[in-house]
């Protein structure tokens, strides 16, 4: 009995069929395609017509697109047949064959498909139909930027909980930047992972619960928001004076303290000098809140611990910060001076 008799018409095959030059040249591909199940194959019988074939070929690339047959929070890509033309294009011209689509094809493309819905696709990425290969388009879904994208749109549920914890007072905020202390781990998480370039910052990672009761008590935290470069690494930064780190959001150049302090000031040129001015004018609120807060971890005795005993001393804080950072805290917006040079600064405990 032929396969014809006996199976559905697929979207792909319906489309192709409708066109007698591409019901050849697939069938011709398919005939040379060697990564085709041989199970598949021998349903066809020894003679198959090339509908035969373009009808199997299509009832297979169904079976691989439909993600939900192994996982029930993934979709059937194949259910309104977005996809065919270009597979099936792909296919035609050698560029990819069975095991290429049924591999990381469908990876690839679920990984677009989620981009798409969350609407962080670059708009040249928006058009699967540029892609010449299935794994240019997997390189492209699995580069930094969006493997970050993907890993927010993955644990979007558990964000959202973290933004109902998280903590924190806003220092200074206008239409390019958001500067704030964070007051608990989930601050630095949100901070870390809501919105554009993934930073590696310790106390925001997996683990930044740790890391956060580790650093914050020594001194204030502050992390800076760049809204025009939120997708690059440069989009985020963070710094702690008393372990003598200003960092982007990859962490560039840790241990060159002077060398990031000359960077923030050649990015952000008198950020510093307001983030100061912000944290002088909510000393008050800073020390009270950093003295009451509940930050999420206790004491020996399980009860809520506060965040410093007695809440941070503003005046030793923004001394440290001058001190640790005199490049970026003398610099000015441009027009309003020059930037002065680097000095040696006093040792300190490196924060990760």
């Amino acid at each position: 009995m032929k396969l014809s008799q006996v199976m559905a018409e697929a979207n792909a095959a319906v489309k192709v069929l409708r066109d007698p030059k591409r019901v050849e040249k697939l069938a011709l591909a398919f005939r040379h395609d060697h990564s085709v199940p041989h199970n598949a194959v021998a349903k066809l019988g020894s003679k198959p017509t090339d509908e035969d074939i373009v009808k199997l070929w299509s009832s297979l690339l169904d079976q691989s697109l439909d993600l939900s047959r192994k996982s029930p929070t993934k979709p059937n890509l194949s259910a309104d047949g977005r996809f065919d033309d270009w597979l099936t294009k792909l296919y035609i011209n050698g560029a990819v064959d069975f095991e290429d689509i049924s591999g990381e094809g469908g990876d690839a493309l679920w990984k677009w498909l989620t981009l798409s819905r969350g609407r962080v696709l670059k708009p040249q990425d928006q058009d699967f139909n540029r892609f010449e290969s299935i794994q240019q388009l997997s390189n492209r879904m699995n580069s930094g930027y969006y493997r970050g994208a993907l890993e927010r749109l993955k644990n979007q549920g558990e964000i959202q909980k973290l933004k109902k914890f998280a903590k924190m007072i806003t220092v200074y905020k206008d239409d390019r930047f958001t500067c704030i202390i964070p007051l608990n781990y989930g601050a630095t998480a949100v901070f870390n992972n809501a919105e554009g370039f993934q930073a590696n910052f310790c106390t925001g990672g997996s683990s930044g619960i740790t890391w956060f009761r580790r650093y914050a008590p020594d001194g204030i935290i502050v992390c800076v928001l760049d809204a025009k470069n939120v997708d690059t690494k440069n989009g985020k930064w963070q710094f702690h004076a008393p372990t003598r780190q200003i960092v982007n959001a990859q962490q560039d150049d840790r241990g060159d303290v002077s060398g990031n302090d000359q960077r923030f000031a050649e990015l952000f040129p008198g950020l510093m000098k307001k983030i100061i001015a912000g944290i002088e004018a909510k000393a008050d609120e800073i020390k009270q809140a950093s003295d009451t807060v509940d930050n999420g971890f206790t004491d020996a005795r399980d009860r809520p611990s506060k965040l410093v005993d007695g809440g941070y001393d503003i005046p030793r804080e923004i001394q440290r910060i001058e001190r640790t950072f005199p490049i970026s805290t003398a610099s000015t917006e441009p027009g309003a001076g020059r930037l002065p040079g680097t000095r040696e600064q006093p040792g300190g405990e490196e924060l990760r």
